[in-house]
């Protein structure tokens, strides 16, 4: 596979797991991921937060690609 595949989705993920880390540790609950027997808690915002980081690193490397091409 390509390094256009590999980086957004590695730093996609990268941010989704920084971000839950960061509530874990600081204990802010826009950041958290909690399980316990009777319920489940996740924040969206992590999950969104990543998305937008991959999306925009595809775009970089798609941009970059173009101009190298030109």
């Amino acid at each position: 596979m390509s390094r256009s595949f590999w980086v957004p989705l590695t730093a996609s993920f990268g941010t989704m797991i920084l971000l839950y880390f960061i509530g874990f540790i600081a204990d802010i609950d826009i950041f958290t991921f909690k399980i316990s027997p009777s319920y489940s808690e996740i924040s969206f915002l992590p999950i969104i937060v990543g998305f937008l980081i991959g999306f925009i690193c595809e775009r970089i490397i798609k941009n970059k690609t173009q101009n190298h091409e030109n």
